[in-house]
This record gives C-alpha cells, structure tokens and sequence, in this order.
C-alpha cells in the first residue's frame, strides 16, 4: 500500500481504484506508434493500460478527510466494462471508491471532501453508485464536492466532440450535495490549492499541496502518465494542444523550482514522479 506522505499538516495517500484501457493511439496523439509503444505495450486492440490513481488525504489538525478523483465506478453495463476493460478495487459489498478507500484502513465513512478534477466518466463515475432501485445516488451525500463552475456548465451541456465523456447519470446526481462550484484558481483547504487549466478539456482542475517545506502536485490529465511529462506530448483526447503544452509548460516549471512531487493519475506503472531539466528541456527523472 505504501507509506503515507507528510506535506504539512496532511497525511497523503496515493490509492489505487482499479483501472481501465484505452486506446493507444488516442493517449498519445501525433506522438508516433513506432515511439509511444515503446513506452506502453498496447493490446491486440491497440489499448494501452491506464491506472485509475486517486488521493486520499487526512488533516491531522481537523476531521477533513478529502479524496482527489473517484475513479470509473461500476455503474455501466458489461458491454462497456468490456469496451474499456475496466478493473475493480478487490472486494464486493460497497462501491469500488469505497472499497479503495478501506483498502488503506481508513473508514470511507470519514470524508468529508470530494475534489474533482473534471467530469469526465474515468474522474467522476466512481463519485456515484446504482442504489437498490438502479438510481445513481451520491457515494458521499454529506461530503462537500469541490468542482470547476467551467467544467460543471461543460459538463452539463458538453460539446459532441466530448459528449461521450460526460455522461449524466454521473454528474446530476452530484447537484443535491454540498457542491462547491469554484471559479479559477485558490485555496479550498488549508495547503490545498486548485488550478484551473483549460487544454484538456474546459475547466479542468489539477491540484497542489504544500506543507511542511515539502509541495506535492496531481497533475490529473494535463500528464496522465510519465511519458506525458515531456512537454509537447499530448493527448488525442485534448480539446486544444498547443493550450495543453503551454499549461504544461508554466506549471512543470513551477514545479521544477518547488521540487515538487508529482503525481501519475493513469501511469500503469508509476504513482509518482520528479523531473529536471535535461538537455534544455524539462523530462521525468530516470527511475
């Protein structure tokens, strides 16, 4: 499970909540097939393994417990489990966030935030599960959720280029908690900053903690994985690129200064990551 990681005043867990593939050549954009495979060995079907990564935080000066992203959730039909080929935390008696979370002995009944990158169904879906009557409810009704106003209005009525990507049953239900809708950058938390960012998908939000002299950073799809972290390596999946790798490019330089410690939402293999500057350009530190 791993050690805890102190920033400040938090206790930082990185939990992982099952998993899903998704196509290759979609994950990496204009990077060619002869190179990206080098990096992730793609199925028969040309999918490439992608972790469902998220944080789990406790606040040893409060009762805050926040998690950081919910996952895919198992609310969809085989067909789409199939599509994706989606992976569950061990464990049946409760929603697979809730099962990650307890995996690490913390009692999912203690959250008491939800922040959420973005809406898409890989982000979100996990945030609700089907109750006995096959209505999608909130995993955590009493929970303040903490999302984009941008994202939610995208997500509401998205674009037919992301459509497929936010899916209702994931995001209305989310309106009768304690929603928190915010508007650009701040503080949310004591030590937890959000950060919007707009190449991925409009409203997207990555996450910064600090403490203690120590600053940790999930970078959520703006670097989904290692490879991501070379700066013009970008998605297919991204609304605008050469956004993205302008982002990229001025919060990976603020993290180089801070040292900080980054987090790999979709890494199959890697949880965290460090760069430097090489060759005048910002890459991931060797492992």
């Amino acid at each position: 499970m791993g050690e805890p990681i102190a920033i400040g005043r938090w206790s930082v867990r990185v939990i992982e909540c099952g998993g899903l593939r998704l196509d290759g050549g979609a994950m990496f954009g204009s990077v060619p097939r002869v190179i990206w495979e080098r990096c992730i060995e793609p199925d028969a079907q040309h999918r490439i393994p992608l972790a469902t990564r998220l944080l789990l935080l406790e606040d040893s000066e409060s009762d805050h417990v926040v998690v950081v992203d919910a996952g895919v959730g198992d609310k969809e039909d085989s067909s789409f489990r199939d599509r994706f080929a989606v992976q569950f935390p061990q464990g049946e008696d409760e929603p697979p966030l809730r099962r990650a979370i307890r995996s690490h002995g913390v009692d999912p009944d203690r959250v008491t935030d939800l922040i959420i990158t973005h809406l898409h169904f890989d982000h979100v879906g996990g945030a609700t599960a089907l109750d006995e009557s096959g209505i999608s409810c909130p995993v955590f009704p009493s929970a303040t959720h903490w999302i984009q106003q941008a994202n939610w209005n995208t997500a509401i009525d998205p674009n037919p280029r992301e459509k497929a990507s936010y899916m209702p049953h994931n995001i209305e239900p989310l309106e009768g908690t304690r929603l928190q809708k915010i508007d650009g950058d701040g503080e949310i938390l004591p030590g937890i900053t959000v950060e919007r960012v707009d190449g991925h998908t409009l409203g997207m939000q990555t996450i910064r903690v600090e403490g203690g002299g120590q600053v940790l950073r999930y970078l959520t799809d703006l670097a989904p994985t290692r490879h991501h972290l070379r700066v013009a390596w970008t998605m297919g999946y991204d609304i605008s690129a050469i956004t993205v790798i302008e982002e990229k490019a001025r919060i990976l330089e603020v993290a180089l200064e801070e040292q900080a410690i980054l987090i790999l939402e979709h890494d199959p293999d890697s949880a965290t990551a460090r760069i430097e500057m090489k060759n005048g350009k910002i890459s991931p530190v060797a492992e």
